[in-house]
């Protein structure tokens, strides 16, 4: 638990290094507060970096002091268990965490993961959505925390080939594009994110680097509008994530 006068303490799980906590852990560090990272994928934990303990367990588990939990994006798909095992003890840490009344924040595949632990179907859409996508804030989602007195609609980054129904008890937060659910809310403060509100333009570049010359071919306004879009967008973006990410890192304080 936060102590008076300190930030919350975030575990940050990272799935693959091109995806980066960005506009996440800026938010983090705004408010005051500090995060540990850990990559299941590499074997690496901050707190232990020459002795990887693997993932923690659930609270009341060893690191169950941390007042939130959030874990990001990657290109493997929710579904492969078989290959990741780690996939599926990271929705047994989310589901703990949201149990216990602390902070979640799943990005893409961070949503999908807590989507799925709880029963939720995740399945691949036969597209990709990619770039500035218009989304609508729900009836629920303009009362929500993290949404309230925001407006709509909001303009977010995507990059996604898959999706997920929405979790039982869930929230539906907001829709739009080729999703249905494009955010959700479990308990008190537990979220799914199906877009990149965290990005910076570095961070996507990097994902063409990596996965450009398949993507191109299924979305190629990313090869011809991407960066009109970041140039279109990214200002609005950016105060967007804060003012998103500031209101879960405060929801974080209060668990």
């Amino acid at each position: 638990m936060t102590s008076s006068g300190q930030g919350p303490r975030i575990l940050m799980v990272v799935c693959d290094p091109v995806a980066p906590s960005g506009l996440i852990g800026a938010a983090i560090v705004e408010k005051g507060g500090f995060y540990d990272t850990i990559l299941p994928a590499e074997g690496f934990a901050s707190w232990a970096p020459l002795d990887y303990p693997g993932l923690p367990d659930p609270p009341p588990g060893p690191l169950a002091d941390h007042d939130g939990l959030v874990i990001l994006g990657g290109p493997m798909s929710a579904n492969d268990e078989a290959d990741h095992p780690w996939l599926r003890e990271l929705g047994v840490l989310a589901k703990s965490f949201e149990a216990r009344g602390k902070a979640v924040l799943g990005v893409c595949l961070g949503a999908q993961i807590m989507a799925r632990a709880c029963g939720a179907r995740v399945w691949h859409m036969g597209a990709l959505e990619a770039g500035y996508v218009e989304l609508q804030v729900t009836e629920e989602g303009a009362q929500d925390a993290l949404f309230a007195g925001l407006g709509s609609p909001l303009t977010p980054f995507q990059h996604h080939y898959e999706a997920f129904d929405l979790p039982p008890g869930g929230v539906n937060l907001l829709t739009g594009g080729l999703c249905e659910v494009q955010a959700f809310r479990l308990g008190r403060a537990a979220y799914g994110l199906q877009f990149h509100l965290e990005v910076t333009v570095d961070i996507v570049r990097e994902w063409m680097r990596h996965f450009g010359e398949s993507e191109f071919k299924d979305e190629p306004r990313l090869l011809s509008e991407l960066d009109a879009g970041f140039q279109a967008h990214m200002q609005a973006q950016r105060r967007l994530a804060a003012e998103v990410f500031g209101r879960w890192v405060d929801l974080a304080r209060q668990s």
